[in-house]
């Protein structure tokens, strides 16, 4: 198998876990999490997923509910279905119509050209 088969990891529907995950690419939720969350790729919290925690990622998108904090490189993403009371930082916050969100955002600093 190739190396690409085992970069993505999955916490499926009806697990509850608490801890830490450290996932070198994508990690999607189905299920409840409480803990830290680090991914090299995308975090994608699904419709039904409850999640606790403090989240670092390139790009994060919520559908479930979301509580904690989250450090992104790029696109913050909460879809219509979201129910989020976190404070995120990234480079792009989209908020679908339908979202409840309570909760800070800010902007990831960019370093002045000199």
């Amino acid at each position: 198998m190739n190396k690409r088969a085992f970069t993505d990891c999955v916490l499926g529907e009806g697990v509850v876990a608490e801890g830490k995950i450290d996932a070198p690419g994508m990690m999607r939720i189905d299920g409840n999490f409480s803990g830290d969350i680090t991914s090299g790729a995308s975090v994608i919290i699904s419709k039904d997923a409850v999640v606790h925690a403090d989240i670092r990622a390139q790009n994060l998108m919520v559908a479930g509910l979301f509580f904690g904090t989250a450090a992104v490189r790029h696109e913050v993403r909460y879809t219509g279905t979201a129910r989020i009371q976190a404070d995120c930082t990234g480079d792009v916050l989209v908020i679908e119509s339908g979202a409840f969100v309570r909760g800070r955002f800010s902007r990831n600093s960019q370093t002045a050209a000199t």
